[in-house]
C-alpha cells in the first residue's frame, strides 16, 4: 500500500478512535492511569492492524521468527512480565525502529542491514523495549493533562507516520492541521526520556548477556553517517534524536561495566543477509557476486547463503542451487535456514519428491523450525494432497494454537476438498491471528450458513460471540 494509503486508512482510524488524554479515568497521580493498559492495548492493536494492511511488513518467518526471539530474549532480561511484545520486520531501507504502547515494535530491515554485530541490533531493540516498559508515552500524556489536544489514536498515527523516514512529516502535519492537535510534540522524545531509554536498555542489554559497548559504538556510527548523508535514511535519529552528550553518557556507563565479549549467532548472520537480499531485490545478485568474489565478508557461509537467497528471487534456480552448495561447504555443521533454503529451491524446481525428503530430514535435525513445517506442507498441496496436509497442520495446531501459517494452509486444504465449513472456519482463525476480527466473523458466518452438527455450530457461534466482543473493545464500527 502506498504511503497516502496508509495514512488515509490511518486518519480513518483515528476519527473512530476519539478518546483523548482528558477523558481517560482519573485513578490518581500516577501517569499510567491516564494511559491505562487497555488504552495502550487499544492503540497497539490499531498500530498492527494498519501495519499488516500497508503492506509494509517483511513477510518471513524466518526473519520474523528470529526477530521475536531477540526481542522476547532481552524483554525477560527487563523483568517485565506483563506487556505482551511483538516485533515486527518491515520491509524499508531506512534505518528505523520504533514503538508503540502496548508492546509493538518496527524493526526496519535497514536497521538489521547496517548493524554489524548482534549486539547492536539488540542494543536498539533494548532502547525502545526502555521506552515501553518505562511508559514514556503515558508519561507524556501525563504531562499534557487537561489540555485535551490529542487522541489516542492520533499519537499512533504519528508514531507509525514518523517511523516511515522520508515522507513521515506530511502525515504528521496533515493530522495537526486538520484536528489542530501539536502531534510533534509527542513524537520528540523529551531527553530526559532518551538518556532513560539509553539507561534501561544498556542495563537491559547488559542482564541478556550482550556487549554493552554496542550501544554507544552503534549510535555514534549512525550519527557520523547521518552527517554525511543527511538523505531521509536515517529516520531512527529523527525521532531518536542522538547527541554527542547522549553517546558520552553512555560511554561512560560502559566504562563502569565488566566487558563480556558477545559472538554473534549463525541466526544473526543468516537473518541479516536473507534480509539485505530481501530488501536489494534484483541488484543482490550483483551485490554478491562482488562479495563472494572478493572475499568481503566475516562469515562465508553467510554471504553465499544470501547469494543463493538473491539467486533464488531471481529465478535462478540451478545457479542458487550450487550456491548453497559452497555455503554448506563452509558451514557443514549445517543449519535450519539452510535446510528451509535447499526444500524451497527443489520446489521451485519442480522436484517434489526431493524436497519433501528435505524439508523432512530437517525436521528431524531441527524439529522446532517453523519454516521447514511450512515446506513440509507446501510441497503437499504442490502435489495436491490436501489430506495429507489436513492431518499435518492439525497435529501442528495440537502444540502451536495461533499459528497463523498452519491455518492458512489448512483452509486452504479444505477448500480443495471442496470442504467449505472447515475451510471458512480456519480461514476465520487466519483473519483473527492476522488481528481481523471483522473478517474474521465474515468467515464464520459463511461457515455458519455451509451448516453442520450441532457441536460445530455451537463452536461457530460461540467464536463469533467472543470475536464480537474483542471488536466492541477496540472500538470499532
Amino acid at each position: 500500500m502506498p504511503p497516502r494509503s496508509l495514512f488515509l486508512g490511518l486518519l480513518t482510524a483515528v476519527i473512530s478512535f476519539s478518546i483523548t488524554a482528558n477523558e481517560l479515568p482519573d485513578l490518581g497521580d500516577s501517569s499510567v492511569a491516564n494511559l491505562p493498559p487497555h488504552e495502550e492495548k487499544r492503540i497497539s492493536e490499531m498500530t498492527i492492524r494498519e501495519l499488516r494492511r500497508s503492506g509494509e511488513v517483511l513477510d518471513d518467518v524466518e526473519i520474523a521468527d528470529y526477530l521475536n526471539r531477540i526481542g522476547y530474549k532481552l524483554v525477560s532480561a527487563s523483568n517485565e512480565n506483563r506487556i505482551q511484545f511483538r516485533f515486527f520486520p518491515l520491509l524499508a531501507p531506512s534505518i528505523n525502529a520504533w514503538a508503540v504502547p502496548g508492546g509493538v515494535i518496527g524493526v526496519n530491515s535497514g536497521l538489521l542491514v547496517l548493524s554489524q554485530h548482534e549486539s547492536e541490533l539488540a542494543a536498539v531493540l533494548a532502547h525502545e523495549i526502555a521506552h515501553v516498559t518505562q511508559h514514556h508515552y503515558a508519561r507524556m500524556v501525563e504531562s499534557q493533562k487537561g489540555s485535551g489536544f490529542m487522541t489516542l489514536g492520533a499519537m499512533a498515527l504519528a508514531i507509525l507516520a514518523a517511523s516511515r523516514g522520508g515522507s513521515g512529516d506530511a502525515p504528521i502535519a496533515a493530522v495537526a492541521a486538520s484536528q489542530g492537535y501539536q502531534t510533534q510534540r509527542y513524537l520528540d522524545f523529551s531527553r530526559d526520556f532518551e538518556r532513560e531509554a539509553d539507561r534501561v536498555g544498556m542495563q537491559t542489554l547488559q542482564n541478556a548477556g550482550f556487549d554493552v559497548r554496542a550501544m554507544p559504538a552503534f549510535f555514534d556510527r549512525m550519527q557520523k553517517f547521518y552527517r554525511n548523508v543527511d538523505d531521509g535514511a536515517f529516520a531512527f535519529l529523527r525521532t531518536h534524536p542522538v547527541t554527542s552528550e547522549r553517546i558520552s553518557d553512555s560511554e561512560a556507563r560502559v566504562v563502569q561495566q565488566s566487558y563480556k565479549q558477545w559472538v554473534d549467532s549463525l541466526d544473526y548472520l543468516l537473518v541479516r543477509e536473507k534480509t539485505r537480499a530481501r530488501q536489494m531485490g534484483t541488484p543482490a545478485v550483483d551485490y554478491y557476486a562482488g562479495t563472494t568474489s572478493q572475499k568481503k565478508y566475516a562469515s562465508e557461509a553467510a554471504q553465499q547463503y544470501g547469494y543463493a537467497v538473491a539467486l533464488l528471487q531471481a529465478g535462478r534456480f540451478d545457479a542458487a542451487w550450487d550456491r548453497l552448495a559452497l555455503a554448506r561447504k563452509a558451514l557443514p555443521a549445517g543449519h535450519a535456514m539452510l535446510d528451509s533454503l535447499a526444500g524451497n529451491i527443489r520446489l521451485e524446481q519442480g522436484q517434489y519428491a526431493e524436497a519433501a525428503a528435505i524439508f523432512s530430514a530437517g525436521l528431524e535435525r531441527y524439529p522446532s523450525a517453523i519454516a521447514l513445517q511450512y515446506g513440509e506442507l507446501d510441497v503437499l498441496l504442490r502435489q495436491n494432497k490436501p489430506a495429507e496436509v489436513i492431518a499435518l497442520a492439525e497435529a501442528g495446531l495440537t502444540y502451536r494454537n495461533s499459528d497463523a501459517g498452519l491455518y492458512k494452509r489448512l483452509a486452504e486444504a479444505h477448500q480443495r476438498l471442496n470442504q467449505t465449513g472447515p475451510a471458512h472456519r480456519a480461514q476465520a482463525e487466519y483473519y483473527a491471528l492476522m488481528d481481523e476480527p471483522t473478517a474474521a466473523i465474515e468467515q464464520l458466518q459463511i461457515a455458519r450458513r455451509a451448516g453442520g452438527d450441532f457441536y460445530q455450530m455451537s463452536s461457530i457461534e460461540a467464536r463469533i460471540r467472543e470475536l464480537r466482543e474483542k471488536v466492541d473493545e477496540g472500538g470499532k464500527k
